[in-house]
């Protein structure tokens, strides 16, 4: 493995959430809280609100996926990451492309292994185990032999407002 490329792999494994559909908590959760809204009051359940990071987490993966590839942020990715593992995505993506260097995504998938949310239900984390394959191009070009990563990594989510919807706010892996 290069200098060039171990900065590769391991944003590889930030991104490892790559390929594939989420993985399974077995716990099913049945306590409610009331959420008022300046409309209505509506019940969110934990297991709604856990499905929420669930969703929140297989689009940051469809999102990371898409940016190792093209090395540019689209226009959609705030639907589904914000903060700092935006502005980490957007590093990375610019210093490939400086590099003239893309990665692929060869085969891969992720498992979510706990969600917690916080007291107030304004946050949430998460721990992702991923498992892939990925293989860096130049100039539509495979450099070198594809490579394997197995990681974990702690995902803080934010909830949008009194919804049942969470983005991506920070990734750490280790």
């Amino acid at each position: 493995m290069t200098a060039m490329t171990r900065p590769l792999l391991l944003l590889a494994a930030v991104a490892a959430l790559a390929a594939g559909c989420g993985g399974a908590n077995g716990s099913t959760a049945t306590t409610s809280m009331t959420t008022r809204t300046d409309t209505k009051a509506a019940t969110v359940t934990t297991a709604t609100l856990k499905a929420g990071v669930r969703t929140a987490i297989r689009a940051n993966v469809h999102l990371s996926t898409y940016v190792l590839w093209h090395n540019q942020i689209p226009k959609w990715a705030a639907q589904s990451t914000r903060g700092p593992a935006l502005k980490a995505l957007r590093s990375a993506a610019a210093a490939r492309k400086k590099q003239g260097i893309q990665i692929k995504n060869l085969s891969g998938g992720y498992t979510v292994s706990s969600i917690t949310l916080s007291p107030s239900y304004a946050t949430a984390t998460a721990v992702v185990k991923s498992h892939q394959r990925v293989a860096p191009y130049s100039a539509g070009r495979r450099l070198g032999r594809a490579i394997t990563e197995n990681d974990h990594a702690r995902i803080q989510l934010h909830r949008l407002g009194s919804s049942g919807r969470f983005v991506v706010w920070k990734v750490a892996t280790g």
